[in-house]
């Protein structure tokens, strides 16, 4: 059975809302069997994450329950040292053949518009190009042009507007964020105390 499979990454720190419509709608339009949640160890490109590596991993398995097609994958978080796509593809590519021996799996890698046009500086840019498909996701109504060399497929996700953010600065204020987030990420960071400034 040949699998198509969708690679969400990012700091999830924390998951919102907007995240899971991405994969959703990738899902749908892609007709993919499921799609990984890979949240990023130490994001090279990033600033300083917040929350710890347990406690993102954790709101993203919250932000999955219900969705049978959502897996979290901890290829990034289990991996020392800088947090580069091209190894979280090999490595999910590995981890598959090794699971699915009989198998084969072709693989979408999700991102949006930003990462998109930063592509090009990316690690080993071509290489990955080789080996996913790659899907951008962007606002409705929002303009993108693909990039030379780099084929993708657009995606409008409404509420792609909202942020991580926006989640630690409304939280961290004291705001309500019943919005932005799963039901289940919001008593998580309620519960523990996350992003209180």
């Amino acid at each position: 059975m040949q699998y198509r499979i969708g690679i969400l990454g990012g700091s999830f720190d924390p998951i919102h809302l907007a995240h899971v419509e991405a994969a959703r709608i990738a899902r749908k339009t892609l007709d993919l069997d499921f799609v990984y949640l890979v949240p990023a160890g130490n994001p090279y490109h990033r600033d300083e994450v917040l929350a710890s590596t347990e406690q993102r991993l954790a709101m993203c398995e919250l932000a999955a329950q219900g969705h049978d097609w959502l897996q979290v994958s901890k290829v990034d978080t289990d991996r020392i040292g800088n947090t580069y796509t091209i190894d979280t593809i090999r490595e999910l590519a590995q981890e598959f053949t090794l699971n699915h021996p009989n198998d084969s799996a072709e693989w979408f890698l999700i991102l949006g518009a930003d990462a998109y046009q930063d592509f090009p500086q990316w690690k080993q840019p071509e290489e990955i190009a080789r080996s996913v498909s790659m899907v951008v996701v962007s606002r409705p109504g929002e303009s993108s042009q693909e990039l030379d060399h780099f084929p993708c497929r657009f995606i409008d996700v409404p509420g792609w507007e909202i942020s991580s953010t926006q989640v630690r600065l409304s939280a961290g204020n004291n705001e309500s964020i019943s919005e932005l987030v799963a039901p289940s990420v919001n008593e998580y960071i309620t519960t523990n105390k996350l992003y209180i400034n």
